[in-house]
């Protein structure tokens, strides 16, 4: 239910929407093509007139090396100016009133300043970066208002404000016991801005595409306690990563959002709220905010029952979001959900959402490994595993019980928590754990039991838009190479990135209608993401039909397709995500792995679906 909120809601008239755009031009931005994907995909959006707000829309820019450069864009100039602020000690605002300005009135200026960006830094030699500056320098600009501030960074922050070490990363501790020290930030510095920023209704997002360690950890709170969201890209170039980035910058700026926004989540007498989860920051007791919210955000809220209170026999929880929409609105978005409670055991056992359960525990043990270890978050997974299998074994018939193991055995096996792992650095881990507190039920689902389906037999039902545009997708397959054939074409995807995989013995004439090859050794697997749909052949067709569908179910992120032959070296990627099979992250089938628990596997597949 939404309700227009009366006066008494308001300290201030409803904020306009403002987008700050902070953009590294360092040697790295410009020779990778991160600066011309971003100010592309900023132009194409302004000029297609998708920035939420109309009129009211603002945005500014500020561009960073070692300097910062703001940007005189008042629509009386015939072309926008550069002020250089180089002075890092000592910040200050060279145009405090013409840095922010309405898109409406000065888009051929805006327009013009993008266009001459990579021009103006085609040449840089230098490749520092003063990031934490920059972002004071946005803050500066924006504060009377608030609204989003959106960064990107190509190159560790180095010189001026919060700078950070490239000699904080140490390869030789991953895996071991004192892995997670690369986990946490080496200062609350970031997290201390964040603070700031909230309290002016400003919330940060991340766009990171470095070439080499970032410390993405100690860079991260600063989203996370806006309530935004990093997006990383190791070792991005336009070629193989700019799709990827285009499209998520433009989702950021067009995708519903609501500005300066708090959220109040209370329980019925009897309860108590023990614990919130997601990237938030929290005032007082309860009190949430969230600078900008979107359709993309999803909380957690742990509940206990309070001692020495007799519960209500219906639990409720209601949320109410007070925000400000991009047309100048005050509302309020009120949430009430209801179950019932009981003593009964067999009822709770029973009634346990399973994709609910694994999406919960996984932020109770994300928590736990930050704050002891990697290994101890791995024996929670082991210990809740072994519970669960007890807990079944005195409930047989909770067939919901015969699934979580499977989602636990997922968990340990994924690159969020799995051991020995030398190819997943601290800041691949640090993003993985980013993105693991925001995601919904389903997303984490996903990300834990990921789903397979066969491209090659696609029947004629499959692949085929019906009157409403949806398209049926393939049976999903048991996660294990039991599933599969030399013959075969297979797509998996995490709700992160989908894996083709291409058999050895692949049919020429499938490898012709999906990519134009002629055989298996002329595919070329760099290309082919390029390629698929676009033949004209049935095939080709519905496996474009396919890939459009997973991407439509799962927006964010924008997933790539990435091609993966039999015998590539990439193929390990592929198989460590066949968790019913033994794995790189954990040697036992998902038999093997019940079996260990104490119990007999179920001879029931996993629920359909159960990718979410």
């Amino acid at each position: 239910v939404e309700y227009i909120a009366p006066g008494e809601y308001m300290v201030r008239p409803p904020q306009p929407p403002v987008f700050m755009f902070v953009i590294d031009v360092s040697y790295t931005a410009v020779v990778t093509g991160m600066l011309q994907t971003v100010v592309s995909s900023i132009k194409e959006t302004i000029q297609a007139g998708q920035l939420p707000g109309g009129t009211r829309a603002q945005v500014g820019f500020i561009t960073f090396d070692t300097s910062l450069h703001f940007y005189n864009l008042n629509s009386t100039l015939s072309q926008p100016q550069m002020l250089v602020v180089s002075d890092l000690e000592d910040l200050f605002l060279p145009l405090p009133d013409d840095i922010l300005v309405p898109v409406s009135e000065s888009e051929s200026a805006i327009v013009n300043l993008l266009d001459s960006l990579p021009e103006i830094f085609q040449d840089t030699k230098i490749n520092e970066s003063c990031m934490g500056s920059a972002i004071k320098g946005a803050f500066m600009a924006m504060k009377h208002i608030g609204g989003k501030l959106l960064v990107f960074g190509a190159c560790i922050p180095s010189v001026g404000e919060l700078p950070l070490k490239s000699t904080r990363d140490n390869p030789r501790l991953l895996g071991t016991d004192r892995e997670v020290e690369l986990l946490r930030p080496v200062s609350d510095g970031y997290k201390d801005l964040a603070a700031e920023l909230t309290r002016a209704q400003i919330s940060v997002e991340m766009f990171l595409a470095p070439q080499q360690y970032i410390d993405l950890a100690s860079i991260s709170p600063l989203a996370k306690y806006t309530g935004g969201d990093v997006r990383y890209y190791p070792n991005f170039h336009i070629q193989h990563s700019g799709m990827k980035l285009r499209n998520e910058l433009m989702h950021v700026l067009t995708r519903y959002m609501g500005w300066e926004a708090v959220m109040r989540v209370r329980v019925s007498r009897g309860w108590k709220i023990t614990k919130f989860y997601g990237h938030l920051w929290i005032r007082g007791q309860d009190l949430l905010v969230v600078p900008n919210c979107h359709s993309d955000q999803t909380f957690a809220i742990a509940v206990d029952m309070e001692e020495n209170v007799t519960p209500d026999p219906v639990l409720c929880v209601q949320s109410a979001l007070l925000y400000t929409n991009s047309e100048g609105e005050r509302r309020i978005r009120v949430h009430t959900w209801a179950g019932l409670t009981t003593q009964n055991y067999s009822d709770i056992i029973g009634s346990v959402d399973v994709q609910a359960t694994t999406a919960m525990l996984s932020h109770i043990v994300l928590e736990q490994s930050l704050k002891t270890s990697l290994a101890e978050g791995r024996n929670k997974l082991n210990q809740q595993a072994q519970q669960i299998v007890q807990a079944y074994n005195v409930t047989p018939t909770a067939e919901a019980l015969q699934f979580l193991p499977l989602y636990i055995m997922g968990m340990l096996k994924s690159c969020a928590f799995r051991g020995n792992a030398p190819d997943i650095t601290a800041d691949i881990r640090t993003n993985i754990w980013m993105r693991l507190e925001t995601l919904s039920v389903s997303q984490a689902a996903a990300y834990y039991y990921p789903r397979m389906m066969a491209l090659h037999s696609c029947p004629n039902t499959v692949g085929i838009p019906d009157d409403g545009g949806r398209v049926t997708l393939p049976d999903m397959l048991n996660l294990t190479s039991e599933s599969m054939t030399q013959d075969g074409v297979y797509l998996l995807e995490d709700g992160d990135v989908m894996l083709m995989w291409i058999g050895r013995a692949v049919a020429p004439a499938i490898l012709q209608a999906l990519f134009g090859a002629a055989s298996f050794d002329q595919l070329d697997p760099a290309a082919a993401e390029g390629v698929v749909g676009t033949r004209g052949d049935p095939l080709s067709t519905q496996v474009a039909h396919i890939l459009q569908q997973v991407r439509a179910e799962r927006p964010v992120p924008w997933m790539q397709l990435k091609v993966i032959r039999c015998g590539d070296p990439t193929e390990p990627r592929f198989f460590a995500s066949l968790i019913e099979d033994r794995t790189i992250g954990l040697m036992s089938t998902y038999n093997e792995f019940l079996q260990s628990k104490g119990y007999r596997a179920p001879s029931a597949t996993p629920p359909q679906g159960a990718g979410g």
